[in-house]
């Protein structure tokens, strides 16, 4: 894509022919100098601007699609909202920007440098790169700087982040499925609810780093470094032989396997405990007290509470697919928004479905627990009792719901399975 010269001012166009000039050495070029002026909205498609002087200027809403900025100097510029997919901004300064909801799916910020900065600041105090809801789809960010930028919410899938450096970047809810970060330095990062699918995160230093609620299936952990990692809430609060469980566990789910052990909590008094954020998939917690405990933002997926007691226990948003509540007492508990649906089994070898392992809620007891907006996904109810809960917006679709019982219970807007009556009498 070529730059037009006729959808900017004379004023604009001039400048961008003259840095033309300037970059082949022709006579009469002069260096672009657009630092701290107004381009708000300004169509600079395909437009080369290497090495041009262009900080605290105003880019909000502007079009660079496909432009070259490599080396250019962008430090405490407005770029919120801009659209800079399939740009090259090599080793470009961007230190301090505001990037927030701006578009970069494809970009070239390889040795980019996105530090915090005081350009633009009026205290003197430093002011953080902001890429909160960026498309950086498929960005090559190799070795690039990008401590301290907050990038809340951005979509980066498939992106390569291979050597750069994160260090206390703010990816809180970031979505980096497939993205890969071998060799990078994420120390300190704020990683919670990070979607990690299938991420290569190989050698990576997660030394510090807050993974809780992190969704890491099928994620590349291997050689990672997880020193001092915050994994849980209230980690320092649990018991030394319980804090090593999580901690083992974790180390077996980050590993694939290969390091560390499942945990099992059975049988065990964990009334109270606060493990809020942790990844305890298929842990074992079969006939566990838990009454009263923290557990949301968990994931659990396959994890085994059979006869467990859960009485008031906290688990809402958990990823809860594939598991086992077989007989457990979840009377008052709270699982608002979280997920039942059955979780899909894959073959490691060729990742062909190999079938659906829905989650067992059959015989439990759960008057007056709140399943507020929870998918069920076609999970096993049969001989359940729901008398007095909150199964409102709830979707219950495909499940068994044979010898279950629903007295009393809220089910407004919910999705209920086919022949089953709308006030929650099942068949």
């Amino acid at each position: 894509m070529s730059f037009d010269p006729n959808n900017v001012d004379w004023k604009t166009a001039d400048l961008i022919r003259k840095h033309g000039n300037f970059l082949n050495n022709y006579p009469g070029g002069q260096r672009a100098d657009m630092r701290g002026g107004r381009y708000n909205g300004s169509l600079l498609n395909g437009v080369d601007l290497r090495r041009a002087l262009m900080s605290a200027a105003d880019f909000r809403g502007a079009q660079f699609v496909g432009a070259n900025l490599s080396e250019a100097t962008l430090a405490g510029s407005q770029l919120r909202a801009a659209d800079l997919s399939g740009a090259k901004l090599v080793k470009a300064d961007l230190r301090g920007a505001d990037l927030e909801q701006a578009k970069l799916s494809s970009a070239d910020i390889t040795d980019a440098d996105f530090r915090s900065t005081t350009v633009g600041s009026t205290d003197g105090n430093d002011i953080a790169t902001k890429l909160d809801g960026a498309d950086l789809d498929n960005v090559k960010a190799v070795r690039t700087n990008l401590q301290r930028a907050s990038l809340m919410g951005a979509t980066a899938r498939g992106s390569h982040f291979d050597g750069a450096n994160l260090d206390r970047a703010n990816l809180k809810g970031a979505n980096l499925q497939n993205a890969t970060f071998s060799s990078s330095s994420l120390r300190g990062a704020n990683l919670q609810e990070v979607n990690f699918a299938d991420a290569r995160l190989a050698n990576t230093d997660l030394t510090g780093a807050d993974l809780r609620s992190c969704h890491l299936d099928g994620a590349d952990m291997s050689g990672a470094t997880l020193t001092d990692c915050v994994i849980a809430s209230g980690m320092d609060e649990l018991e030394p032989d319980i804090r090593a469980l999580v901690i083992e566990h974790f180390t077996w789910i980050s590993s694939g396997g290969r390091k560390g052990t499942p945990a099992s909590f059975a049988g065990l008094d964990l009334s109270g405990v606060n493990l809020s954020g942790a990844d305890l998939s298929a842990a074992d917690f079969t006939g566990t007290n838990l009454s009263g405990a923290n557990l949301r933002r968990c994931s659990f997926r396959f994890a085994k509470f059979g006869g467990a007691t859960l009485v008031s226990v906290q688990m809402g948003r958990c990823d809860l697919r594939g598991a086992s509540f077989r007989g457990a007492v979840m009377d008052n508990a709270d699982l608002q928004g979280s997920s039942l649906v059955a979780m899909q089994l894959v073959d490691p070898r060729t990742g062909d479905s190999k079938g659906d392992w829905p989650a067992d809620l059959s015989g439990v007891h759960a008057a007056g627990a709140s399943f507020s907006r929870v998918d069920f996904g076609g999970a096993n109810l049969a001989d359940a009792v729901f008398d007095g809960a909150d199964l409102s917006h709830a979707r219950l679709v495909d499940c068994a719901v044979r010898g279950a019982s629903f007295a009393d219970a809220k089910m407004e807007k919910a999705r209920l399975p086919e022949g089953m009556p709308s006030n929650g009498e099942a068949a």
